[in-house]
């Protein structure tokens, strides 16, 4: 007898119903598009998500860097030392307390933070495809409603009074 039965590869109805399945299924496919998308720069998720965090609040120490991207600290000076290397960031002793260092975006790490983004939504429309305008909308907002409860320092930005 074969085990082979010749059913097509799909994934088991059980598993389909389970929403968190789902949910880590396509994020796996996400992450995996995004690091190739960031690998094809010579940059790795950790590095943009240092290049954005920048761009929002810079200059900024270190180890507030660390902590508001939940970056263990050693893993996060391999991180801005590429960074740095690159000429993508400027990294210099905080001339208040010679301890700390401050990081912070050059012109050069802000234009390539513009193109990795550009390409990043890209990537969400190829990714959300499926999806009309309203609908990946609709989406974001929820995601980042469950992200926000389970993780309240990844609120979603606030909307404007009037929408």
């Amino acid at each position: 007898m074969s085990y082979d039965s010749g059913m097509e590869e799909t994934l088991p109805p059980r598993l389909l119903d389970i929403t968190a399945f789902v949910l880590a299924r396509t994020g796996r496919i996400g992450r995996a598009r995004m690091g190739a998308m960031t690998d094809g720069r010579g940059l790795g998720l950790w590095h943009l998500a240092v290049l954005a965090a920048l761009d929002d609040a810079a200059p900024a120490s270190q180890r507030g860097l660390g902590a508001r991207l939940r970056i263990d600290p050693s893993d996060l000076v391999e991180v801005v030392g590429r960074l740095a290397d690159a000429g993508l960031v400027r990294r210099e002793r905080d001339p208040a307390d010679r301890r700390r260092y401050v990081v912070e975006l050059t012109a050069r790490g802000r234009a390539e933070l513009d193109a990795i983004t550009a390409e990043a939504a890209r990537l969400d429309a190829e990714l959300l495809a499926p999806l009309d305008g309203p609908e990946r909308a609709q989406l974001k907002s929820m995601l980042g409603r469950i992200l926000a409860h389970h993780d309240p320092g990844a609120r979603p930005p606030e909307q404007d009074a009037g929408t």
